[in-house]
């Protein structure tokens, strides 16, 4: 559905410990239509508070992104507790530099 959507998944990334977390990066490209988007929302499954949240984001940073009209979205979604989504917008100026870091990528090259 998030593919639909206009997403890819770039990093999933999961950590064992106390209390265990996980961590979803999904990227956007280009200006999909938020209606369409809405639509493909509507059939989501509501099965859960963690499904329901992640398409919520997914449909909050599409309006953001074409209202604003940017190029590039990043959420960052920590499956937590408490859960957490993080959302990054690139303009076209800058979608040809590195793809964002976030502070685990930064503190995993300082070790």
């Amino acid at each position: 559905m998030l593919e639909q959507m206009g997403y890819e998944v770039t990093t999933f990334k999961v950590t064992c410990g106390l209390p265990p977390k996980a961590r979803l990066r999904l990227k956007s490209n280009g200006n999909a239509d938020p209606q369409k988007v809405s639509a493909i929302a509507t059939k989501a499954p509501s099965s859960g508070v963690l499904v329901s949240a992640l398409i919520f984001s997914a449909v909050t940073a599409k309006r953001i992104q074409s209202s604003m009209k940017l190029e590039i979205a990043f959420l960052d979604v920590d499956f937590a507790v408490p859960p957490r989504v993080h959302m990054k917008f690139v303009s076209a100026k800058e979608s040809s530099k590195e793809e964002p870091r976030d502070l685990d990528d930064l503190e995993f090259a300082c070790k």
